[in-house]
């Protein structure tokens, strides 16, 4: 569904693959700020990935924000929820909603012992939520599933195998690899990778060398490159260098791209060199999409 004109540009896609399975697309710009009033009447789970924009969430008088390359498994109760957007904000957003019934289907192994369950992570909170950088990978398929959500020949077996394969990244990811992450990172070193991540997403067409960067967040190289490999299952100039990609990926789709200003901005002051490792990770030259939008 496409905004009305007075409300701003852009389109809501809602997708139902499967029964148990509800899919919102968000990809829009608001004329005025916004706020959604939600009331959730069953327990519910929900994966939701924040592409581009920053996402507020208030539940019970707690404010919890959602970042860009971030996703974020919520855990609801039946509750008042309140989502504010920002006016001129670019935002693009995946939603997956998932009864409590089919995630604890998706927990089970095959002795039928289930990992994780519902009632143990949110007990009585009205609302928890886990939030961490989504791996390149994961962001390469939600970029597939944004795409394929609104064009309207997509097949329901192509969105439902995208989602279950996100929903087995994100769950492994955010829950059944938690305890095996290594003991010698505390949360403060974990905050400190996060902030690494964001300075370079900050500062992709100049970024830091690792140099600077340990000093800036104020972490030891050794433990910046060992740590920042695996919280994000990358090195940082792997990771900068998909960022760079996926970012191109979404400018050349806007009105009036050009290559070589899309290629500048993410930090390729040579164009040739940007076309092939962009011809490499999507199998197209970069003015191919320009053509397609």
């Amino acid at each position: 569904m496409n905004l009305h004109s007075w409300m701003g540009e852009g389109s809501v896609q809602r997708l139902a693959p499967r029964q148990d399975l509800g899919v919102a697309a968000v990809d829009f710009r608001l004329n005025d700020d916004y706020t959604v009033a939600l009331h959730t009447q069953v327990p519910m789970v929900e994966l939701s990935c924040c592409v581009q924009g920053y996402r507020r969430v208030e539940v019970s008088g707690r404010e919890f924000e959602m970042k860009p390359g971030s996703w974020s498994l919520q855990f609801a109760n039946p509750a008042e929820a309140r989502m504010p957007f920002t006016k001129h904000q670019p935002f693009q957003m995946m939603s997956i909603a998932i009864p409590v019934t089919a995630f604890h289907h998706f927990m089970e192994n095959a002795e039928g012992t289930r990992a994780v369950d519902f009632h143990q992570i949110i007990g009585t909170l009205p609302y928890r939520v886990f939030q961490e950088a989504y791996d390149p990978a994961s962001g390469h398929l939600l970029q597939q599933m944004m795409e394929a959500s609104a064009r309207p020949d997509s097949l329901s077996l192509e969105m439902e195998c995208r989602i279950l394969e996100l929903l087995s990244h994100a769950f492994r990811s955010i829950l059944l690899d938690r305890e095996q992450r290594p003991s010698g990172l505390s949360r403060t070193d974990l905050s400190k990778l996060e902030r690494a991540r964001e300075i370079i997403l900050d500062k992709m067409s100049h970024p830091p060398s690792l140099s600077e960067l340990s000093r800036l967040i104020g972490l030891n190289e050794f433990k910046l490159k060992t740590g920042f490999k695996d919280r994000y299952g990358s090195t940082v100039f792997g990771y900068l260098r998909e960022a760079r990609l996926e970012t191109a990926y979404r400018l050349l789709q806007e009105p009036h791209a050009s290559v070589i200003d899309v290629s500048v901005s993410v930090g390729y002051s040579n164009p040739s060199y940007f076309a092939e490792a962009f011809r490499g990770k999507y199998g197209m030259n970069p003015g191919t999409l320009i053509r397609k939008a």
